[in-house]
This record gives structure tokens, C-alpha cells and sequence, in this order.
């Protein structure tokens, strides 16, 4: 793949239709919990293949999720991972956690015996804490949700643990995000014991071929990987990263976007109303606001402390990265005709410059770069009419004053 004069990138039409898919996610572990504005693996799959080469570092320092990990992880590669966000960091961990075939047997065993739950089985006694996290859930799903993990105790490790969680975490999505009916204890029940029992199956045997592919033992995985909980800001002097993996040659993300309401770190109940209650589910601890977590309040006229905080983020990610490294990003703007400039203008002060994709012109829009609809996605500012930001565009970039010649 050739950079062309400077200013080009030669993407290929793999690449091309990766930005582009509309297909839905339905692949393991990617499914498991719709993060807001996840992207489709296909897109960092294509990416990774195409511009690193097995052995290389790939970075997310928005990893959400972690989809990026998974398919850096699972094609060879080391995936290094940042979010400010305790959830994503939990999500990005227990995907790229690999389950034994004595974890599969033993969660198999304890999800029979909790056929057996039921509304009388005892609860964890009231405590402060814990009524802030289930602020708006409504109460038999707490009941059952606390119940389970209760039951996680018998479990032997924290491994079977976190999984566990993070099938109620796709069960509490499916029966209250969002949503204006409330499930009942037996249907929460039994979508838990079916999801999970399919899950735990969806994924060992992901785990299982990907260690075979890359003749690596299952337990070797998480080695290929550094998840870290802080802000990319502060990712240039970071020490858990390995020396030997550094310089990164690709980062492949999606910052948040700006000016556009997306609730990371909230459900919708019943009526809009919020829940921290994902993080109850996780184990993990929460407390701030919206703009904490979208890098700035979306009242700000110009979103300065957004580009502020997005100038940090890239100049230290930069101090991560090789002097031939390429990022690949995919963003959506509230108001792309002055945000955009804007972006790119920060991307330049934070020492990168602007690569234009090299590909059919059937994928290119007027400004020459691909732009994308996205699909099923919950847009919470605009759920029932297009907006701006029901676009994403594809965003290229190489460290300034150092093009490489051959990628």
C-alpha cells in the first residue's frame, strides 16, 4: 500500500467496503453489549490487515468496547488500549479475556443451578451506594440482577465472574435501555440463561480458533494486550506499556464525537431517565457527568475544551507512535461545516497531517474523502430523523514531515 505524492493514501477496495458496510454486528465477543457509537469490527479488522504486519502495536486511545483490541489481539498483533471510562476498560477486558474449557464447564454447571433462581432467594442488604447505581432501575430487575450476582460467589474465579457480568450487562441493555416495557423476573431469567449458555459457547469457540490461527495457547492471549483505565491525554507517559512494543505503527479509533449527544455512560429508562446502573453491573465506579466522558460540555458555543482536550490527546498519543505510523479514525460531527475544519485544524497543531483516501470513485464524496450512514444506531438528540450526525467520515493521518514511502 503506497502513500501517492505526499497527500495520498492508496486504501484498496477491501478497505473502502469496510468503512462502508452497512451489516449488522453479529460476531463474538463484538455483540455481546451494543456500546454507543461502537463501529463495525470490519472496519479495524480491514485496517489492521492491510497497514501492520503480525508483531506490530495497534492503539486505541478511545477503545470503548474494545473492538479494535479484539481484531488487533486476534490477527497477532498487540492491542493497547485507553478510556477514561471504567465500563469500557471492564468491556475491553472481558472480551479479550480467554475462558478455558474448565471455565466453560464450570459456568455450564452454574447456569443450570440457576434454573432454580427465583424472587425468594435472598438479596444483599440496602446501602447507600448501591441505591445511587440503581437510581431509576426499576426494582424487580435490581432484585434479580443483585440476586445473580450474589450467586457469582460460588463461581471459582474472577474471570468466570467478570463474564458473568458482563452477560447481565447485555441483558440489562436489552430489557431497559431504551425501552418502555419492564420484564419481568422470569423473562429476565431465562434470556439471561440462554444468552449466557450461547454466549459462553460463541466464544470459546472464537477464543479457541485464534489461538490455533496464531498457534499461541488461549491463556497467552491477555499478554497480547494492555487495557488502561485513564485518558489518552495522559497516554504519552503511560509506563504499562511494554518498551518492546513501542513505536505503535497504526491506531485505529473513534473519538467521541463532537457537539453529538451520546450517553457513554448511562442507560435511558422508561421516559429518558438516566441509570449509572451499567456500572453497578461491572463492578466498577462512575460518579461523573456527561462531558466527562465526550470531552466537553456540548453548551459550549465553539466546543472549545473539546479541541482542547482533543489537541492533548493526539500529541500525546503521538509520543507512542513511529514516524511512518498511520491513524485511522471514523468520527461524526453535530455540524460538520465548521467542526470538521476545525478538527483537522487540531489534528495539525498536535503534529499530524491529513492523508486523502486513493480508491474508487464510487466510494468518494465531493470533498474526496468516504463518508458513511450509519446504521442502526441511537442518535439520543434526534431518534426519528436524519441529522448530520448520522454520518460518520473516515479520517487518515500520518505523523508530519516523516511520509513513509511503502507502507
Amino acid at each position: 500500500m503506497k502513500i501517492l505524492n505526499g497527500n495520498y493514501i492508496k486504501l484498496g477496495d477491501a478497505v473502502a467496503e469496510a468503512v462502508m458496510t452497512q451489516a449488522s454486528v453479529r460476531v463474538a465477543p463484538h455483540d455481546f453489549y451494543k456500546y454507543p457509537a461502537r463501529f463495525t469490527p470490519l472496519f479495524p479488522q480491514e485496517v489492521i490487515k492491510h497497514f501492520s504486519k503480525v508483531g506490530d502495536t495497534v492503539i486505541d486511545p478511545f477503545c470503548g468496547s474494545g473492538t479494535s483490541l479484539v481484531e488487533a489481539v486476534s490477527h497477532g498483533r498487540n492491542g493497547v488500549g485507553f478510556d477514561i471510562s471504567s465500563l469500557a476498560t471492564f468491556l475491553s477486558r472481558a472480551k479479550t479475556t480467554p475462558l478455558s474449557q474448565h471455565d466453560v464447564n464450570e459456568l455450564s454447571e452454574w447456569l443450570t443451578m440457576m434454573e432454580c433462581l427465583s424472587p425468594s432467594c435472598s438479596l444483599p442488604p440496602p446501602c447507600a451506594e448501591r441505591e445511587y447505581y440503581q437510581t431509576n432501575a426499576p426494582t424487580s430487575s435490581v432484585n434479580f440482577f443483585d440476586a445473580v450476582i450474589e450467586q457469582t460467589l460460588y463461581l471459582s474465579n474472577e474471570r468466570q465472574r467478570k463474564f458473568i457480568r458482563m452477560m447481565l450487562l447485555a441483558v440489562g441493555q436489552w430489557a431497559l435501555d431504551c425501552k418502555t416495557f419492564e420484564p419481568g423476573w422470569s423473562e429476565l431469567k431465562d434470556y439471561f440463561l440462554s444468552y449466557s449458555k450461547e454466549s459462553i459457547a460463541r466464544y470459546y469457540a472464537f477464543i479457541t480458533q485464534v489461538s490455533k490461527d496464531l498457534e499461541i495457547p488461549r491463556c497467552k492471549l491477555t499478554a497480547r494486550r494492555r487495557i488502561i483505565n485513564r485518558s489518552c491525554e495522559e497516554s504519552g507517559i503511560d509506563k504499562r506499556i511494554p518498551k518492546a512494543w513501542l513505536p505503535a505503527k497504526l491506531v485505529v479509533t473513534s473519538p467521541p464525537y463532537p457537539g453529538v449527544h451520546v450517553l457513554y455512560h448511562r442507560w435511558q429508562v422508561k421516559g429518558r431517565r438516566e441509570t449509572p446502573l451499567p456500572f453497578w453491573l461491572a463492578a466498577t465506579r462512575d460518579g461523573a457527568g456527561e462531558s466527562y466522558y465526550s470531552m466537553g460540555p456540548r453548551s459550549q458555543p465553539q466546543l472549545n475544551t473539546y479541541f482542547t482536550r482533543l489537541e492533548a490527546s493526539f500529541k500525546a498519543v503521538r509520543k507512542l507512535l513511529a514516524h511512518d505510523a498511520l491513524v485511522f479514525q471514523l468520527v461524526a460531527f453535530s455540524k460538520p461545516k465548521w467542526q470538521l475544519p476545525l478538527y483537522l485544524e487540531k489534528m495539525s497543531q498536535a503534529g499530524f497531517k491529513e492523508l486523502m483516501p486513493a480508491c474508487g470513485l464510487s466510494y468518494l464524496s465531493k470533498d474526496g474523502r468516504i463518508w458513511r450512514n450509519v446504521p442502526g444506531r441511537r442518535w439520543y438528540a434526534s431518534n426519528q430523523k436524519r441529522t448530520a450526525a448520522n454520518q460518520e467520515v473516515l479520517l487518515i493521518h500520518t505523523p508530519k514531515g516523516n511520509l513513509p514511502d511503502l507502507i
